[in-house]
């Protein structure tokens, strides 16, 4: 571990000489062990380490899939271990996504997801953490982009509220969840439609639907002309980079790994719902989530937009949109099931739409819809061209599965 400088020697977050950079793999050891104190959950270091490594080691963050950044003074001597004083340390992670202007068509971009943001707490208070987020929006205008031209947008979950990474460009978009108790034994059975379970296997075809049918409704007319539409692309390298962690955790914790990643349901005409989860393990089983990752359907109507909040109303008697809240009430209720087979305390659903409130609220009346102030909090920095007077971001598919 790198010896701390001492507080009085510690340069001005303003100073000239400080410079944002990549570890080299001594420096990645000190900055992950320092972050273990904060993230580790029911795991020791070690296993922490080991866990780092393998889902750094995973489709989507192999071959600069995922690149790790540390504020440093260039002027300060090394350390004992011959390694820089590291004043702040971040990661970001390559992920594909689709910008949709009005007109314009759906292009494909890469974009970045910002995680592990980490400040030394001998170094805390002194604007670091600022300085590295101001140095790192300049690398990422441009980070991995195509012939050097600009990014669209970066994002980030922000752990610390929402005003710190507003001041520096990432706006707070929604960040409600719903949350669902585990089933308990002496629940009577609904009349649902029945939900099969999915396999690792099921998934690659599952989210290769699923980006074709974001991809369809984001190039639909929007009622709003003066929205660029964005959206994280869920593809089948994002699930399993969230299914690799959960496996390892799994392992450790209960000396298994689960098999079971999801659920589907049809309606009578054949559409139907799904969803992708994955079980988050605390560092008690209070904080044991199974969040769902994603959520979609596939329906036969061409004029109604899923993505739209209120497509399904109480009190609409629509048979084929009542049917599919039926569907979706179906895999909620299998995901409850698998809650409480693993141990985990409840069941969250990112940003639901009206159509997945009501689904919810059939098969757990104590479901809650809670909006979030302080953590996991949705960010978005827009990067690219000018925006016109009065153009707004609207951030489509906000769910659990962009998170990093």
């Amino acid at each position: 571990m790198a010896t701390p400088i001492n507080r009085i020697d510690l340069p001005k977050s303003s100073a000239s000489t400080l410079q944002l950079v990549q570890p080299t793999e001594t420096e990645l050891i000190e900055t992950t062990t320092l972050g273990a104190v904060d993230w580790k959950g029911p795991i020791d270091t070690s296993a922490y380490l080991r866990r780092e490594d393998h889902i750094r080691d995973q489709t989507l963050t192999r071959h600069g899939g995922i690149t790790f950044w540390i504020l440093v003074d260039t002027t300060a001597p090394l350390t004992s271990t011959g390694s820089r004083t590291i004043l702040a340390s971040c990661e970001t992670i390559r992920k594909r996504a689709l910008v949709a202007w009005p007109d314009e068509g759906v292009r494909e971009v890469i974009t970045h997801g910002i995680a592990s943001v980490h400040c030394n707490p001998a170094y805390r208070g002194k604007g670091f953490a600022r300085r590295m987020m101001i140095e790192l929006a300049h690398h990422l205008d441009t980070w991995q982009q195509k012939d050097g031209e600009n990014a669209d947008f970066t994002v980030l979950w922000s752990d610390i509220g929402k005003q710190f990474y507003a001041r520096l460009g990432w706006k707070t978009y929604p960040s409600t969840h719903i949350a669902l108790c585990p089933r308990s034994n002496g629940e009577k059975d609904l009349s649902l439609p029945g939900a099969s379970l999915l396999a690792a296997d099921d998934i690659v075809d599952l989210c290769s639907k699923g980006e074709a049918t974001l991809r369809s409704d984001l190039a639909k007319p929007y009622t709003l002309a003066s929205t660029v539409r964005v959206a994280l692309k869920p593809d089948a390298a994002t699930m399993q980079w969230h299914h690799a962690r959960e496996e390892f955790l799994a392992q450790l914790v209960l000396g298994k790994q689960p098999t079971c990643k999801g659920a589907m349901a049809k309606t009578p005409d054949g559409e139907k719902a799904w969803c992708i989860w994955t079980r988050t393990f605390g560092a008690s089983q209070d904080e044991n989530v199974l969040n769902i990752l994603r959520l979609g359907v596939e329906h036969n109507e061409d004029d109604v937009d899923l993505q739209e909040p209120n497509a399904v109303n109480d009190g609409d008697q629509n048979a084929s949109g009542q049917a599919l809240v039926e569907a979706i009430a179906a895999i909620l209720q299998a995901a409850r099931v698998e809650a409480a087979a693993w141990g985990m305390s409840i069941v969250h659903l990112w940003n639901p739409s009206q159509m997945s409130i009501l689904a919810a609220r059939k098969v757990d009346r104590s479901a809650r819809i809670i909006d979030r102030n302080d953590e996991s909090l949705p960010s978005l920095r827009w990067h690219g061209k000018a925006l016109p007077d009065g153009m707004e971001i609207d951030w489509i598919g906000n769910e659990k599965y962009g998170w990093c």
